[in-house]
């Protein structure tokens, strides 16, 4: 038997994304409270960076409409905070909320993009380049969030030039952070390989990160496609929450339980305690009244 050595990195970065991505597509509406509780316990069990929040309007994703006090109580923890911000009114809201950092989102396709943030791409795109320098001058963290890269649910395929083409924008303006963002799980590894390998040769002085969502249980995978391209840092959820309202048959993302434990099984670090995170999935069942795959339990 012939053995078969996959270049892969000796650790990763894993941004937790649940009480951001995660709760604002659920029905049930978790209290700020048990929000803040959440964050706790994912701090406990060893997250160094989480998405807390979204400073949206409050009419678009009303589970997320305590911005500022989830932001407020955020700041004493020892994380890095980052908060979606898809506009200049949400970042000034995050601002004064004293977030250390922000997640800029758009998407890769017009037609998502317009149902999401109700404006065309190059209007968002305008818009996120001053707002990614008003940022810096600021002194936050920044990372820019591309959506639908792999797919959109109204233009299907998105194609590699359109996606670079707005990648550049951003780099050619000083975006040390992007996320290519599997929006309704339709990757499959060989696009994510092939996607990543390509940006990561074109902008060697971003750091790409991957966003993936598990429609067709292939996140795993395209996690390993990723690592395979280079790609050393991840967006996942507690629990497998997730999904986005503007995005019709989107389902969660890649669970940070099922992520970290395939990693620790490969030896790559990535500082989270899996066992520890069963007080997140507890808050969140008893908070939402939820039920999580049987799978992420036997992973933890």
């Amino acid at each position: 038997m012939v053995a078969v050595s996959l270049p892969l990195p000796d650790q990763v970065r894993i941004v937790e994304v649940g009480p951001r991505d995660g709760l604002q597509n659920e029905a049930a509406k978790l209290p700020t409270h048990d929000k803040i509780r959440l964050l706790q316990a994912l701090v406990r069990a060893g997250l160094k960076e989480v998405e807390i929040t979204s400073f949206t309007h409050p009419r678009w994703i009303p589970n997320l409409a305590d911005a500022e006090e989830v932001a407020r109580a955020a700041a004493d923890l020892p994380v890095q905070a980052f908060a979606l911000v898809p506009n200049r009114r949400g970042l000034e809201r995050a601002i004064k909320a004293g977030v250390a950092g922000i997640t800029l989102v758009m998407s890769a396709s017009d037609g998502h993009n317009r149902a999401n943030l109700n404006r065309s791409r190059g209007e968002s795109l305008s818009e996120l380049i001053d707002l990614q320098r008003e940022a810096a001058a600021e002194g936050l963290t920044c990372r820019i969030s591309l959506s639908v890269v792999f797919g959109c649910p109204f233009e299907g395929v998105v194609p590699a030039d359109e996606v670079t083409a707005i990648v550049r924008a951003f780099a050619d303006n000083g975006a040390a952070r992007i996320g290519l963002c599997d929006t309704i799980g339709v990757a499959d590894p060989a696009q994510v390989h092939r996607l990543s390998r390509l940006l990561r040769g074109l902008f060697p002085q971003v750091e790409f990160e991957l966003h993936l969502h598990d429609t067709h249980g292939r996140a795993l995978a395209n996690t390993l496609a990723g690592m395979q391209a280079g790609i050393v840092s991840f967006d996942t959820s507690v629990g497998g929450l997730g999904g986005c309202p503007y995005a019709p048959g989107a389902t969660g993302n890649v669970s940070t339980e099922l992520t970290a434990a395939m990693l620790a099984r490969m030896d790559i670090a990535t500082g989270i305690d899996v066992a520890m995170l069963a007080e997140a999935r507890m808050i969140l069942a008893q908070g939402l009244g939820k039920r999580f795959d049987p799978s992420i339990e036997r992973a933890a």
